[in-house]
């Protein structure tokens, strides 16, 4: 661990005994007066007492995250749930995030939770407006997500929204504006510096960097780049209703203008939901959601000659401008008019490669996308009998997405080798769910029994319909298929999928002190071959709530013991097609117009597929001290994951790719939550959280193929993550450094294969992204109106390979590099750990620029005051500042130590290739209840 961390730590550790001390010596007197509360959970299907809770389940109130500026709901779980990690891998707005828990558990197939929003079951929570949630309840184990089947194995995520009281009318404001920054910062070589390592590679580049035409230029790109971003909120929602009919509605606005324009998010959110007592025995529910999100990209993850913004910022030489008009020297045709490159308006060209251009030219790309989602359910809740309940519910979900491409044929040197080019990508998705549950329940007190039946019907649409195109008439500025003239392409995919399940759950508590709960499902799908198409999912659990025993009636300090255990399984379907059992073709039509239309192979035949199934064993434990002034949770699991789904190549038998279930995986961890009332008196409370997860994992066997190689590094041409059996997922794979050869400057690598020549046999596993533990301590003061709310995050023992740094370190063309490579070896006997410039050795993966990703990080921090009673009308009002990403302890040398380049691909994690940086926010927020 290194110091910075390790000192952090140990302040984490001084404030904690210190919280336990507070707790441990609170006056009794003060606790006997407390109020004690029972406390309900809500699972799936329905809801159950906390104290006869039997799985892994933890819960994160609206008030752990409603000061903070955030634009997705994953983000409000971060450092707030034991066992669930959060990583936002990149500081753009809007940006996926990237929600895991307890661990990885797929290599191809999606490991996102399931999210049940109002009961309303998607993967797809963006555009969720944080400010109309309640609380959010995290299922982690298969005990507790069993009942969902194929869709629970990567865990489970109830989502409940706020909901109209009876006769309580409110009219409720918030509002927020904040400023970002970036958090961190990568030096970069000067001019001079730039100068001399140039003619260290190649002494011919100097010719061009002293043409007279740059004379002068010295260009700050991060000037020219980044920017200070902007954010806004606004959000009013009105709650109202009595005895019969009660509502709540909300409308949202939020913009985040980014760092690195032109990146900018923007939602439009609207909601209702409704309760109704039709009679005393039927009552109706409704929830209707409308979201409208816009998002302008601004391209990362890719290297300068993709056109990545963020290495091109610091790649391009600060002796280019940025427009061709900027030059001292402009080339003209025989008619003196400019060249291209030249003229007004255009960008200057880059005269070692033309293609590879400026950050503000890759700027000037257009890549927005609109999306429009309506998501709605309608139910009823019939009392059929005395303690019988029926619950048919129709759920609807569907969303429409437009991207539109656009590079112009005049301003970029690539636009114009183009003659502009562009494409429209249209999207449908509609998911429509049929539910009916039975609940009978039994409450005597002594035993009490909870039994639930239902079944699901699930039909799922999709579509999408492609175009795109190039050479457009002179002064196009977006994109029109019709008037493309080269590489007209068309394309239109339809998939239909349904799913049919049945479901039931048993719970009974004996006398308070005894729970057992069996839960299963049984999935069928359209997915799948005959004779494979179903799968049974079940799960049991127990408690034992010792305390309530009567040997610990008396116990003054015990307020709480209750052990817990469960086994369960669950599955993935995630990774297969709607037609995997088909041989498929698509057409496509490859203009120009005339050519007639092509038929491709796009599938073949995977008639024995089956989903992934995930069995899981979980015990914990369940401690309360001092009237619960201290709650302990502690659990510990394991997860064995059969039957991965992954692509497997016959290219070479001119067959393409098949999907099979070819392997397995296992999880084990330990989680803790402690929760601590420090201290609680009439004008002053303080109460801090605690929660930490250690998390393994490892492939354990893989058929038909001995290992499997993704991640691409383009830069060197190589994969950099390998997954095999006996490593973790997403292990890095690679060259070991040995040291530089001080007469040469070259890198001399580790034979491991002993056969005393440099070869591919001598790549080895050369880092693990996963962390050793993660963690989350969040602490919230009150004194009188005043109060302020801490959180801080922390990882540690992850690796990250900076792949960044091939184009930062490299030294093998004309392009910037950072300041490490001053360091670099120049006159033999130099001893140093940076080779020569233009060294063959530097260009390949290797453990060179795998770094300690550990660190900690005060997430946030509010100050508010609570006006109470301001004015007649109006009974409360709130105001308050944030800070988001103030203080990052760590040794890594990017922007920021939360990455992941590669996350759109599955089971690849903690890879920097030019990500977009986090930012460091403030804001100001009002709140006003009426």
């Amino acid at each position: 661990m290194n110091v910075k961390i390790s000192r952090s730590l140990g302040i984490i550790a001084a404030l904690y005994f210190t919280a336990n001390f507070n707790a441990q010596t609170t006056p009794r007197d003060t606790i006997s007066k407390e109020q004690k509360i029972e406390e309900v959970v809500v699972i799936g299907y329905g809801s159950v007492k906390k104290s006869n809770l039997t799985s892994a389940v933890s819960t994160v109130k609206s008030e752990t995250f409603d000061d903070r500026p955030i634009y997705n709901v994953g983000q409000a779980l971060q450092g707030n749930a034991a066992g669930v990690n959060v990583i936002q891998s990149s500081g753009k707005p809007g940006a996926a995030i990237d929600v895991k828990i307890r661990g990885n558990n797929s290599i191809s197939s999606s490991v996102n939770p399931l999210y049940v929003v109002d009961g309303i079951q998607t993967f797809d929570i963006s555009g969720i407006n944080p400010d109309d949630i309640t609380d959010m309840t995290i299922l982690k184990d298969a005990t507790s997500a069993a009942i969902y089947g194929i869709n629970g194995s990567s865990g489970v995520v109830i989502v409940t929204t706020k909901r109209g009281k009876a006769n309580k009318p409110q009219l409720a404001f918030n509002a927020y504006w904040g400023m970002s920054k970036t958090v961190n910062n990568i030096d970069v070589l000067n001019l001079d510096q730039y100068k001399t390592l140039m003619a260290e590679i190649n002494p011919s580049f100097l010719t061009t960097i002293n043409n007279p035409r740059y004379e002068g230029i010295n260009t700050n790109w991060r000037d020219e780049v980044f920017r200070t971003g902007f954010d806004q909120n606004y959000n009013v929602n009105y709650s109202f209703g009595n005895e019969k009919v009660r509502a709540y509605t909300a409308l949202g606005y939020q913009g985040i203008d980014g760092i690195i324009d032109p990146a900018r998010f923007e939602r439009i959110s609207a909601k209702m939901n409704l309760d109704a007592k039709i009679t005393n025995w039927l009552k109706l529910t409704g929830n209707f959601n409308y979201i409208n999100t816009g998002l302008k990209n601004t391209n990362d993850n890719l290297g300068t000659s993709r056109g990545g913004v963020i290495l091109s910022a610091l790649n391009t030489p600060s002796f280019l401008p940025i427009y061709g008009n900027q030059l001292k020297v402009r080339d003209t045709d025989t008619a003196g008019n400019y060249l291209d490159g030249y003229k007004d308006g255009q960008f200057a060209l880059n005269p070692f490669q033309s293609s590879w251009e400026n950050p503000v030219a890759y700027q000037s790309r257009k890549n927005e996308t609109q999306t429009q989602r309506f998501m709605s359910n309608l139910g009823l809740e019939v009392n059929l009998l005395k303690n019988l309940v029926w619950k048919p519910t129709v759920s609807f979900d569907l969303i429409d997405v437009t991207n539109d491409q656009f590079t112009d044929g005049f301003q970029t040197s690539y636009g114009r080798q183009q003659k502009g080019i562009g494409g429209k990508y249209s999207s449908t998705y509609q998911d429509m769910n049929i539910e009916n549950t039975l609940t009978y329940t039994i409450k005597s007190g002594v035993h009490d029994l909870a039994l639930l039946g239902g079944n699901q019907i699930h039909e799922k649409r999709n579509s999408w319909h492609n175009y795109s195109g190039r050479a457009f008439p002179e002064g196009t500025i977006a994109f029109d298929y019709n008037s493309a003239t080269l590489d007209l392409r068309e394309t239109l995919v339809k998939e239909h999928l349904r799913e049919l399940s049945f479901f039931g759950r048993a719970l009974y508590t004996y006398d308070n002190k005894y729970t057992i709960m069996g839960v299963f499902r049984y999935n069928g799908s359209s997915a799948l071959a005959p004779g494979n198409k179903w799968g049974f999912f079940p799960g049991v659990s127990g408690a034992w709530t010792v305390s309530n025993e009567d040997f610990l009636a008396d116990n003054k300090i015990l307020s709480e013991l209750k052990l817990r255990g469960g086994w369960g399984q669950s599955g993935n379907a995630s990774g297969i097609p709607p037609y995997s059992h088909y041989n498929l073709e698509r057409l496509y039509r490859i203009a120009p117009v005339g050519t007639p239309e092509v038929w491709n192979g796009h599938q073949w035949d995977s008639s024995d597929l089956g989903w992934e199934t995930t069995t899981d064993a979980n015990i914990g434990l369940d401690f309360g001290f001092l009237n619960n002034r201290i709650k302990l949770s502690a659990d510990a699991y394991k997860r064995k994951t059969k039957d991965l789904i992954v692509p497997i190549s016959f290219e070479s038998a001119g067959i393409g790719t098949i999907l099979k279930n070819i392997g397995d995986m296992e999880n084990q961890g330990l989680e803790f939550a402690l929760n601590t009332q420090n201290f609680k008196g009439e004008n002053f409370t303080w109460n801090t959280n605690f929660n930490i997860s250690f998390t393994k994992n490892k492939v354990l066997s893989l058929n038909y193929r001995p290992n499997i190689d993704v991640a691409n590094i383009e830069t060197v041409g190589a994969n950099l993550v390998r997954f095999t059996p006996g490593q973790a997922i997403s292990s890095f794979y690679g060259y070991q450094v040995d040291h530089i050869d001080s007469q040469t400057g070259d890198i001399v690598y580790k034979d491991n294969n002993g056969n005393e020549y440099f070869d591919t046999g001598d790549r080895t596993f050369i880092g693990n992204p996963n962390p050793d533990f993660s963690f989350g301590f969040s602490n919230n003061f009150s004194y009188k109106n005043w109060y302020l709310d801490i959180l801080i995050t922390g990882s540690y023992g992850g690796e990250i390979y900076n792949a960044s740094r091939f184009d930062l370190e490299m030294m093998n063309d004309f392009k910037n590099q950072s300041t490490a490579v001053l360091d670099r070896w120049t006159t033999p006997g130099q001893i140093t750990n940076t080779p020569r410039a233009n060294s063959q050795s530097s260009q390949y993966v290797s453990d060179r620029f795998v770094e300690d990703g550990s660190f900690l990080k005060l997430k946030s921090a509010t100050l508010g005051y609570n006006f109470l009673s301001p004015f007649k009308g109006v009974s409360k009002i709130n105001l308050y500042v944030t800070g988001q990403n103030l203080l990052t302890w760590t040794d890594y040398t990017g922007f920021d130590p939360e990455v992941n380049a590669f996350n759109t691909t599955n089971g690849v994690s903690g890879v920097d290739y030019g990500t977009y940086p986090q930012v460091r926010t403030f804001i100001f927020g009002l709140k006003a209840n009426f």
